[in-house]
């Protein structure tokens, strides 16, 4: 009977039960949006999950009205969750994190604060999925090295958001582009589309209703050509890819991209002679890694420089 005891301990700790007894030190964070030129509109925090627990608490504070503005739990994995809810008010914020048991108990003190600073108007601005968002399964959103707007020659203000098709992109313009009146609005999706069986057709028609709303509201839009994929990565990850022509629509919607006055074709040097995102860029077959992020980075950051 001893040899179970270990066991059901462990699993205590895990779910819950009786897990309000332990106590735990506080979190180290490892989200890094103090380095970051602006602050993410959608943030992923992140931390080092420590040993036998399985449940976090997210709390964000705005300073000027010391008033709770978020309170989050992970529902992502055991060491980071997004905040769904965009960051559009301007102002100064801290965050910070402590272990709960799965019934939202305290088992440990709060981590350290960390700041951050919501700001606006900004000059330049990328609408996008999770190319420009940051992160993957291997890395939180919220660091520094999955983002290629950290090797940007410019700062730009992270308006992407994981998951999106260029539909939502375009339904969300008002709310998350505007508040942020941006000069300069990189736009870089159309990925989820393709990889989901949306026709070159209705991902050009999204980018040019893009367009019309930047133009509307005084903005300048720069269009990013896609980035392709790899079929053997993406399968062996579990990922959702059409069975349709994907290839065929990405070129199709890269060159009415490259019709536009005002675009950046840095994805061609990610994309080996099949025509397939490289395999020692990308971990998963959908998002590129580092190396890939700093050529789309730097491609685009000299571009910005350059001509704005």
């Amino acid at each position: 009977m001893k040899k179970f005891l270990p066991l059901a301990l462990t699993a205590c700790l895990l779910f819950g039960a009786g897990a309000e007894a332990k106590n735990f030190p506080p979190p180290n964070l490892t989200a890094e949006f103090e380095q970051m030129d602006f602050m993410q509109l959608y943030p992923t925090y992140s931390w080092e999950p420590l040993p036998k627990t399985e449940f976090y608490q997210v709390q964000v504070v705005k300073i000027s009205t010391n008033k709770i503005v978020r309170e989050l739990f992970n529902d992502e994995a055991f060491d980071r969750t997004t905040d769904w809810t965009p960051f559009t008010e301007a102002g100064d914020y801290y965050w910070q994190v402590r272990v709960v048991s799965k019934s939202h108990k305290p088992l440990s003190d709060w981590s350290e604060k960390k700041f951050f600073t919501v700001t606006a108007p900004v000059k330049f601005a990328v609408l996008g999925d999770s190319i420009s968002h940051g992160g993957a399964n291997y890395i939180p959103a919220g660091q520094l090295s999955c983002q290629w707007e950290t090797y940007s020659a410019v700062p730009i203000k992270n308006l992407a958001r994981s998951g999106d098709t260029t539909q939502q992109m375009l339904d969300r313009f008002d709310s998350d582009v505007l508040p942020f009146k941006p000069q300069v609005l990189v736009i870089m999706g159309g990925v989820n589309d393709i990889r989901t069986g949306a026709s070159a057709e209705d991902v050009i028609k999204n980018l040019s209703a893009l367009r019309d709303k930047c133009l509307a509201n005084d903005i300048t839009p720069v269009f990013c050509t896609l980035t392709s994929m790899n079929p053997e990565l993406i399968h062996k990850r579990g990922i959702f890819l059409t069975d349709g022509d994907w290839r065929a629509a990405r070129e199709q919607v890269n060159l009415w991209i490259k019709s536009t006055p005002y675009f950046v074709d840095a994805t061609e040097a990610l994309t080996d002679e099949f025509g397939y995102l490289r395999a020692e860029f990308t971990p998963d077959g959908l998002h590129p890694a580092l190396r890939g992020k700093k050529i789309l980075g730097e491609a685009i950051g000299s571009y910005l420089k350059k001509n704005f």
